[in-house]
């Protein structure tokens, strides 16, 4: 069962206000930018956001830059649940205390989402310029194609002396 695409929620002002936080890791006090969670956690109904989809903006932690994605062990260049592992923080409850601290949850309760414009569809041709194909009728070749049979010696390399 295919499941359906769930756009992406955005929010700049969460952004903008994880921004202004220090990196989340104890020992790290430089200023930080927003790390978007990409793993999985289903108790929280967070699927695991495919490649080329971005996760929603909820679920953004502070890292800093050299944390999140410079670094020689960053959590770009590692298994995320590992690399949360190893540092021992749940990026999930700082990321659930900045969704609620920043607003987002009240902002998300009473700001409509607004429908995404359908995609146009370039019409059709009227019927009387469609081109019909007749069954069993032949289909012709380019004629400035010249055809010719197939010859097993064609595909034998020439040696030249």
């Amino acid at each position: 069962m295919l499941r359906q695409r769930d756009p992406r929620q955005e929010d700049p002002k969460h952004l903008a206000f994880v921004r202004t936080q220090p990196c989340c890791l104890p020992f790290c006090k430089r200023q930080a930018e927003p790390a978007h969670l990409r793993m999985a956690n289903l108790t929280i109904g967070k699927e695991l956001t495919g490649k080329g989809e971005k996760p929603h903006d909820r679920f953004t932690v502070p890292l800093c830059p050299y944390h999140h994605r410079i670094g020689i062990d960053c959590q770009h260049n590692s298994n995320e649940a590992e690399w949360w592992e190893r540092t021992g923080i749940n990026p999930w409850a700082i990321a659930a205390s900045l969704w609620i601290e920043s607003g987002g949850v009240a902002r998300a309760a009473e700001e409509p989402k607004p429908a995404k414009r359908p995609r146009k569809i370039a019409d059709r041709k009227p019927p009387e310029q469609r081109v019909k194909i007749r069954a069993g009728r032949k289909i012709q070749s380019n004629p400035r194609i010249p055809s010719r049979p197939f010859s097993p010696r064609a595909l034998t390399p020439v040696h030249s002396s």
